[in-house]
């Protein structure tokens, strides 16, 4: 084997070297200088002969043939610890955990103080997910190698796993005492005791930081949230209050403020640290918009401190050039003080967007049926949002309202027969729904569907004072049942007495009855209410006329 010979030839040249050297003065030692010869006996180097073919064998892939090399080098020399270091990795290269820690051990046994012997036993107990030896190995890398400090932290993960949090932190606190106070060791350190649940010692951590650092605010954010997650509301608004100081400026910490004031039940509070934080430029719209959302529910926006909300929506949407991605949003703000025509516009602006969600299209058409006059939008969007959402009530209704008005009646009965068919949930527009459908068939002539459906109102809403008055006021007209019309009206107006309609209907049918004398009052306070109502200046002329 020449390269034994070769290794044999240089040992012998730098020997002679050596001897050559006389006598010297002595020089300060260098860590780079030349280390002394160390005798190699010729069973050392028969042994470093077949662990350097055996390297060669794993270096050209000829791992099955490396592994039989060190085999029988370890077999020949037990106390060769280089080749029980290389048989491990490669064992533990194909996943043979208790054959590659039996040779990692073998390895550190013969050289505890060889730190990449000790590496590769803490990688197998590692992937053996042992995690007590694996940071007892950890404690023997880091007592020789003290100043690598990506040894403590792996030390402190160790820990971790193991689940003894105080190691964790302590393997932490020796690289502070090396490098000082840090951001990312000070914080590890947090979350560690946090996860402990020792909370105080979690927060010490970050007031170290804070003290420690020259720009303090950000930590103390971290400790008035910390404050905030304990309930310790008194702590968070003290940490808050230290923010303002540093930065007046800090939209952000007024919204924070806003948690609190929330959290503790403060709403005016929450509304003047809100409106703090929305006068600051530095808060761009979305997020005001996307906070309010969080702060407020439908109830706050229809309740005492709404004229706040809605100051506050005006902030946010001040900054909106193009108000389509918080269009719904803002016609529902809208919807809520009753600005119809303008919400509408907003809900048409986010179903240009999006047509798909079924909300939109409710509000857009809430909003056009509470529009004074007739929009003449109402029935093409009832009717495209009737096609797409065939199962809502509302499109249906709304619909058959419509034709009723134009006096279609037939069309009113299908619209509100669909209504019908796809049902009411919890009753909505239920009633509503049945008295147009009870109105239609008035109008066509089919009395007796007439009186059943408007039976079928009675029993869901016995006290409904404008069904009522309609079912009375029909079967008067048609000369039926009129003390059932009487019984019907006199509770319709016991209901709403100041209902004009409800006035002209009892009179009426007091009339029909020959009560005239007591149907004048009643007639006469219809009229005076409507002068202009042609139908009650008739009435009321036909009582006095009978009177006489």
């Amino acid at each position: 084997m020449k390269y034994k010979i070769g290794i044999i030839y240089i040992i012998i040249v730098l020997t002679l070297l050596e001897a050559c050297g006389g006598s010297r003065p002595a020089a300060t030692p260098s860590p780079y200088a030349r280390q002394p010869i160390k005798e190699v006996t010729a069973e050392q180097l028969a042994a470093d002969g077949l662990l350097i073919d055996a390297l060669a064998l794993q270096e050209s892939g000829r791992t099955d043939q490396a592994l039989d090399a060190y085999a029988a080098l370890t077999r020949k020399h037990p106390d060769a610890a280089a080749a029980w270091y290389e048989m491990g990795q490669l064992l533990l290269q194909r996943g043979w955990t208790d054959s590659a820690l039996a040779c990692a051990r073998r390895a550190v046994d013969l050289q505890g103080d060889n730190v990449w012997y000790l590496l590769a036993l803490a990688q197998t107990y590692g992937r053996r997910s042992e995690a007590k030896p694996l940071a007892a190995t950890w404690e023997r890398i880091v007592a020789l190698h003290p100043d690598v400090l990506d040894y403590h932290y792996e030390l402190s993960n160790a820990y971790i796993s193991a689940g003894d949090i105080p190691a964790a932190v302590d393997a932490l606190d020796r690289v502070e005492r090396r490098i000082g106070i840090t951001e990312p060791i000070s914080l590890q350190k947090q979350r560690l005791w946090q996860a402990a649940g020792k909370d105080a010692k979690a927060v010490k951590e970050i007031e170290k930081l804070a003290a420690a650092s020259p720009n303090a605010k950000r930590y103390n954010a971290i400790l008035a949230e910390t404050a905030m997650r304990q309930k310790q509301y008194a702590k968070a608004k003290a940490y808050y209050d230290r923010i303002l100081q540093d930065d007046p400026a800090d939209p952000y910490v007024h919204i924070q403020l806003a948690e609190l004031y929330k959290a503790t039940n403060q709403p005016d509070k929450v509304d003047a640290e809100l409106l703090e934080g929305f006068a600051n430029p530095q808060l761009d719209s979305k997020s005001k918009i996307q906070l309010l959302q969080g702060f407020y529910t439908n109830e706050d926006y229809a309740g005492p401190r709404n004229q706040t909300i809605f100051r506050l929506v005006d902030m946010a949407m001040a900054g909106v050039a193009d108000s389509t991605e918080l269009a719904a949003y803002y016609g529902n703000v809208l919807m809520f003080q009753e600005k119809y025509a303008e919400a509408a516009r907003q809900f048409e602006l986010a179903l240009n967007r999006d047509s798909s969600d079924y909300a939109v299209w409710d509000r857009l058409l809430i909003c056009l049926a509470e529009m004074p006059g007739d929009d003449p939008r109402l029935v093409p969007y009832a009717t495209r949002a009737a096609a797409l959402f065939p199962m809502q009530t509302l499109p249906h209704f709304l619909l058959a309202v419509a034709a009723i008005e134009d006096k279609r009646y037939d069309d009113a009965l299908k619209a509100a027969q669909e209504a019908e068919r796809w049902g009411f949930s919890k009753g909505y527009l239920e009633v509503d729904t049945y008295n147009l459908m009870a109105e239609a068939y008035y109008r066509t002539g089919q009395y007796d569907r007439c009186w059943s459906t408007f039976d079928r109102c009675l029993k869901l809403q016995p006290d409904n004072s404008a069904i009522l008055n309609n079912y009375a006021y029909y079967l008067a007209e048609q000369g039926l049942r009129l003390d059932e019309a009487e019984r019907m009206s006199r509770r319709s107006l016991e209901t709403d007495p100041a209902n004009a309609n409800n006035l002209d209907t009892y009179a009426w049918i007091l009339h029909l009855m020959g009560r005239h004398r007591e149907a004048l009052p009643h007639m006469q306070r219809a009229a005076d209410s409507d002068p202009a109502n042609e139908t009650f200046s008739r009435h009321l002329k036909a009582i006095k006329d009978a009177i006489r």
